[in-house]
């Protein structure tokens, strides 16, 4: 049995740059899950220029995130075409919570839980190996009727380990901004925080699952890289977890280059062991500040205090960690609140930062609330660069102001070295 494995992706402004560019490492997770089962796998990657053999697929897997559900639909239909008897198996995170807007024609199986065991039994159906089987964590269609299936979060960490073969294949062709040769890690399922705007909190039905830190050390240290990025929503919850994150790192004695996601509040409760986590390999961190007034983040129930902001950032400068700073602007935006934001990034000497727009996404109980409001619903405007409700503002005043703040990245030695190498 042979399986193409692809991740559609939507373009955005800052496409012709590409500031972060790396590898889809669900498909890494597929590709072993489907060899497991006893497929021929390929990744098929346009990002990267990966074709998939001259052979006739017997089922294709179409990843991809909310901005990409259009192109998902239309590479379904394109296979569809292409290959009459071919089996259609659309998942991934926005799946995950809007499995219904994939039950199309061109589409057979919407998988919308992360256990890949479910995957491999979908594999083994297809193929004739093993009986019908009622959906658990995915739709079917029979007969041209969608049947729908229940909810099915996975409660522990799979055994299966991401097949490496296209790191390697890409490793060169990586970034994040000015570093290069950066591969993905991930440890962690879900959220344990409960910020309102997120989308990552919601997935696996809201079921979080802690990392190992030694096998993520251990995953890390494998690999041919000069940087190592673990994408969890959260690399460290708690004390505990730094505690333990040293321990492994110390056992283990290598060398590694890790840029992960912190929360300030973490960073300022811990500021002591910050220096040692530096020296255990964290070179980078990315903290999701999202506003500078504390009113804003009270309406996303942040959870953090915007006082302690200029703190944190002291912090990690001392400790020698690098910093991107994540920030968000409403659409109730007037001038002075874009010109406060760009006062607190002077102020505070922040170089390296993306601003987004507030933007409600689809599976999220705030994208229900707003759904009448929405002035699109072509799911590539929902790439938080674009306004999808009502600004206060004109509209062209206010992406002026959001072009404004972007173009203080230009101060950033960091960001004008990238950009000398992207070009």
């Amino acid at each position: 049995m042979k399986v193409f494995l692809k991740k559609a992706r939507a373009g955005t402004p800052f496409s012709v740059l590409d500031p972060v560019r790396v590898e889809p490492l669900e498909l890494a997770y597929l590709k072993a899950a489907a060899e497991a089962a006893g497929a021929e796998a390929h990744i098929v990657d346009d990002l990267f220029g990966i074709r998939g053999p001259d052979v006739i697929p017997d089922a294709i897997v179409l990843t991809g995130y909310n901005t990409a559900e259009r192109k998902i639909l239309e590479e379904a239909k394109r296979y569809k075409e292409r290959y009459p008897d071919i089996r259609v198996i659309v998942g991934g995170t926005h799946a995950e919570r809007s499995s219904g807007d994939f039950h199309s024609p061109y589409v057979d199986f919407v998988v919308h839980s992360p256990d890949l065991q479910l995957f491999m039994d979908i594999l083994r159906l297809i193929e004739g190996k093993s009986v019908e089987i009622e959906p658990s964590g995915f739709d079917m269609k029979r007969r041209g009727v969608w049947t729908i299936g229940s909810k099915r979060p996975v409660t522990g960490k799979t055994e299966i380990a991401p097949d490496r073969s296209l790191t390697e294949a890409v490793i060169e062709k990586t970034r994040y901004l000015d570093k290069g040769r950066v591969a993905l890690v991930k440890g962690r399922i879900g959220c344990p925080y409960r910020c309102d705007f997120c989308y990552c909190r919601l997935l696996n039905g809201g079921v979080h699952i802690g990392p190992d830190y030694g096998n993520l050390l251990d995953e890390s240290l494998q690999l041919d890289a000069d940087h190592v990025w673990i994408v969890d929503d959260v690399f460290l919850v708690s004390r505990k977890d730094a505690l333990e994150f040293i321990d492994a790192a110390e056992a283990r004695n290598g060398r590694l280059s890790l840029i992960a996601y912190l929360r300030a509040d973490f960073i300022l409760k811990n500021s002591d062991l910050m220096g040692k986590l530096r020296e255990c390999g964290l070179a980078e961190v990315i903290v999701g500040f999202e506003a500078t007034s504390n009113s804003e983040l009270d309406a996303y129930n942040k959870q953090t205090d915007a006082l302690d902001y200029p703190e944190v950032i002291r912090i990690l400068r001392e400790s020698g960690i690098d910093l991107t700073a994540l920030f968000m602007v409403s659409p109730d935006y007037r001038i002075a609140d874009f010109r406060r934001l760009a006062r607190f990034l002077r102020e505070n000497s922040i170089d390296t930062y993306t601003v987004s727009i507030l933007t409600p996404i689809k599976g999220t109980e705030g994208y229900e609330e707003m759904k009448e409001k929405l002035l699109t619903d072509r799911p590539e405007r929902f790439d938080f660069l674009h306004l999808v409700t009502k600004p206060h503002l004109p509209a062209a005043v206010f992406y002026l102001m959001f072009l404004w703040l972007h173009l203080g990245l230009l101060r950033s030695g960091r960001i004008r070295s990238f950009i000398r190498q992207a070009l």
